[in-house]
């Protein structure tokens, strides 16, 4: 193999089978998605970096099924226990924000409708292997054997980490803030509403970096402006297919996102969400939700409106 092997384009048989594959994996995955989703967004406490933990999961998943030996016999608690690694290790990576909570401590009867109504404020409390420990035995009802499996961890050391997380819901200090994302330009975002809406093209394409990118999650990227427009934008706004798109600037979960509609027979319904970055005036990155069904059911109904799903995949 040479150097010009590599640097050429990669567009091999082997890379088309694994497309292949990864739908067929994640087909196969699918009656878990939704209790995936959950369970990340309760570990992470926003439905944007749910979802994100969800598409990390799937990928990181994937990858280990590939190279496992032996049938993976609890789909459901293996795909938990590979979330929970990817949760860790992000958690890891970043800087510290929170000052460690209060060591005070609960009995371990406490109500399990307690630890689920206080969940805000404990996502902000709990160091990672507590989180997981507490959604997992109280929220999705796993026993202390299969948390402890989750969490490659011992009974004993599980029975500790729900005793001291159940102990935070007494704790005096449970304000906390996290770190804040930085918001992208407010008239830039208008400007993307606006061209997206009345289907320009041109003018959408205009508003994006050369070396922008984009992501269906879960189902495809693109690197480049022109390859966004021919790709992403043009298929989107197609003036063939019989409903249009509207797109409008809103403020989500403290943040502010494009939440793309979709009118059909006289009737509007949220379809899609765009979260984009910007960079000196312009569009950096954009992340579309059309295949996450469940963030996209929680976004209508934080936001009043019905919605109209789209599945996991084209």
């Amino acid at each position: 193999m040479t150097i010009q092997d590599v640097t050429d384009a990669l567009d091999l048989p082997e890379l088309r089978a694994a497309r292949q594959a990864r739908r067929e994996f994640l087909d196969r995955l699918e009656p878990l998605r939704s209790d995936l989703y959950a369970y990340c967004r309760r570990l992470t406490g926003n439905a944007f970096d749910a979802e994100d933990l969800v598409q990390e999961s799937l990928a990181r998943a994937f990858t280990q099924a590939a190279q496992a030996h032996s049938p993976i016999a609890n789909p459901r608690a293996w795909l938990f226990r590979v979330a929970t690694n990817a949760y860790v290790d992000n958690y890891r990576r970043q800087a510290p924000v929170l000052v460690d909570a209060l060591e005070q401590v609960a009995p371990a009867t406490a109500d399990p409708a307690e630890v689920r109504d206080a969940w805000a404020e404990l996502v902000t409390l709990l160091p990672p292997q507590e989180r997981a420990a507490l959604a997992l035995k109280d929220l999705f009802g796993f026993t202390l054997a299969e948390v402890a499996d989750v969490l490659r961890t011992s009974v004993g050391a599980v029975k500790a980490a729900l005793h001291r997380g159940r102990g935070r819901l007494d704790s005096p200090e449970r304000d906390r803030s996290l770190k804040a994302r930085q918001a992208p330009d407010r008239r830039l975002l208008d400007a993307v509403a606006e061209a997206f809406t009345a289907y320009d093209v041109p003018r959408l394409t205009a508003l994006l970096l050369a070396d922008a990118d984009s992501e269906i999650l879960g189902v495809l990227t693109e690197w480049g402006a022109d390859q966004m427009r021919n790709g992403s934008i043009e298929h989107t706004l197609d003036h063939s297919k019989p409903y249009r798109y509207t797109a409008e600037v809103v403020e989500l979960w403290d943040e502010t996102v494009l939440v793309v509609r979709i009118v059909r027979d006289g009737k509007t319904a949220v379809n899609d969400l765009m979260r984009l970055t910007t960079e000196d005036g312009k569009v950096r990155t954009i992340r579309w939700y059309y295949f996450s069904p469940d963030f996209l059911a929680e976004a209508a109904a934080a936001l009043g409106e019905p919605v109209e799903l789209n599945g996991y995949h084209y």
